[in-house]
C-alpha cells in the first residue's frame, strides 16, 4: 500500500513536468556497491530516485499551485496559533488576528520547522505524546570524481551503519554536483545541501548530511532542545554562521584555518563557512560516529576519507513528538484532527510526506463517504 502512494505522488510530479529519467536500483553494478558495503558491515538501501532538481521542482510546485487555485481556497501568510476543539472534536483553527477558521476536518502537516509549533499544540490540549530521537551530524562535501561510481548509478547512496559506540549513522539527501547551504531553523542556523537540475548550474563537488541518530531514555524528553543547544553553539564560535573544516585536520585533532582550506583540493562552494574546529561543537560520541562513518565508507567510495574532504556542522533533523494516533493517522482524543509529514515524525523525505498527505485525504473521503 505504502510503495502504490508514492508512486501515485510521483506519477502527480511526472503530470506535472517532473524528469522521467530515474534510476535503477537492481543492476549488477550496484550489487558490486552493496557488497562492499556489507564486507565493512555497512547496510545499502536500494531505492528508486527522480532527482527533481532545486529550480525544477519550484517549477512544478508553481503548475500544481496554478490548477488549484481555482478549485480550493487557499490563504498564505497567516500564522495559525492553535486549533479549536469542542467535546473532543475538531472545530477549526484559530489565526493570529483571533479570526477562527471553520472546518470538519484539520490536517496538521507542518515540516520540520513547525515541528516545536506541533508539541506545544498538542501539549496545550493534553494529547499523549513520545519523543525521543533527534539527528545531529555534518554535510560532507568531496569531489565528484570520488563519488563518481556512485553518483551514476545511486544518484543517492543511502548507506546506514552501526557504530562501535553504539550509534547509527546514516547517509542522506546527497547532492551531486551540488551546493552545501544555510537554512535557518527557529533563530538557529543549520546546513544543508541542494542540486540544480540544470547542469550548468552544478559545481564540481558532491555533498551529503552523515547524521547520527539520538535516542533519550527518561525523564529526558526534549530531543530537539538538545539539537538546538549544539547548533547555536556552532553558530556562537563562527560568528552567527556554520562551521568547515577538513576532515585531516579532524583527524589530527586541529582546527581548519582560511589557509588550510584554501590549500585544500575540495573548494568549498558555502563561501560563508568559518573554519574552525567541530570538535568543540559536536557531543564525543557523536563526533567519534561522524569519523568512523567516513573511514568506513572509505571502503565503499575510495578517497572520502582523504585529508581534503570537508564537514560543514552543524545539521540537524528535527523531529516532533509523536502524538498518540490510529492506523488512519487520526489524532486520539480529538475527533476529525489528523498529522502527517515529517514535522509529526512519521515521515524523512518528500515522497513520503506526499505519500502521507495522499493517505490521510483518503481517509478523509472515506469517513464522509
Amino acid at each position: 500500500q505504502l510503495l502504490d502512494l508514492i508512486n501515485y505522488v510521483d506519477g502527480i510530479n511526472l503530470d506535472f513536468g517532473a524528469t522521467p529519467v530515474i534510476t535503477n536500483p537492481h543492476t549488477l553494478k550496484i550489487k558490486e556497491i552493496e557488497l562492499r558495503a556489507m564486507s565493512v558491515g555497512v547496510k545499502l538501501l536500494r531505492s528508486k530516485v527522480r532527482h527533481l532538481g532545486t529550480e525544477e521542482n519550484l517549477k512544478i510546485l508553481s503548475r500544481i499551485f496554478k490548477y488549484l487555485e481555482d478549485k480550493i481556497d487557499m490563504v498564505f501568510g497567516k500564522r495559525v496559533t492553535d486549533i479549536v476543539v469542542n467535546n473532543g472534536e475538531i472545530k477549526g483553527v484559530t489565526i493570529e488576528d483571533g479570526t477562527t477558521i471553520n472546518a470538519k476536518h484539520v490536517v496538521l502537516a507542518v515540516g520540520r520547522e513547525g515541528s516545536d509549533w506541533l508539541t506545544n499544540i498538542f501539549l496545550k490540549h493534553n494529547i499523549k505524546m513520545s519523543q525521543n530521537q533527534v539527528d545531529i551530524g555534518v554535510r560532507v562535501e568531496c569531489s565528484n570524481l570520488i563519488m563518481e561510481e556512485i553518483n551514476s548509478n545511486l544518484y543517492e547512496g543511502k548507506f546506514l551503519y552501526k557504530t562501535s559506540v553504539g550509534n547509527t549513522v546514516r547517509t542522506f539527501c546527497s547532492n551531486p554536483g551540488g551546493h552545501v547551504v544555510v537554512e535557518n531553523y527557529d533563530g538557529v542556523v543549520n546546513v544543508n545541501g541542494h542540486s540544480y537540475n540544470d547542469s550548468k548550474l552544478c559545481s564540481e563537488n558532491t555533498n551529503f548530511a552523515l547524521l547520527v541518530s539520538h535516542h533519550f531514555d527518561e525523564p529526558f524528553n526534549k530531543p530537539n532542545e538538545y539539537a538546538h543547544k549544539v547548533s547555536s553553539l556552532a553558530n556562537q564560535l563562527s560568528c552567527g554562521s556554520v562551521i568547515v573544516q577538513r576532515f585531516g585536520d579532524i583527524l589530527l585533532d586541529r582546527r581548519s584555518t582560511r589557509k588550510r582550506i584554501d590549500e585544500g583540493f575540495v573548494k568549498p562552494t558555502l563561501k560563508e563557512a568559518v573554519p574552525g574546529d567541530l570538535a568543540l561543537v559536536l557531543p564525543y560520541k557523536t563526533m567519534k560516529s561522524i569519523v568512523e562513518m567516513i573511514k568506513v565508507l572509505d571502503h565503499i567510495t575510495p578517497g572520502i576519507a582523504t585529508e581534503h574532504t570537508l564537514l560543514y556542522g552543524v545539521e540537524a533533523k528535527y523531529y516532533s513528538a509523536h502524538p498518540e494516533i490510529d492506523n488512519k493517522l487520526e489524532v486520539q482524543g480529538i475527533k476529525n484532527l489528523f498529522v502527517g509529514g515529517d514535522g509529526a515524525g512519521l515521515t524523512r523525505g518528500l515522497a513520503q510526506a506526499g505519500a502521507c498527505g495522499v493517505y490521510i485525504a483518503r481517509n478523509i473521503i472515506e469517513k464522509k463517504d
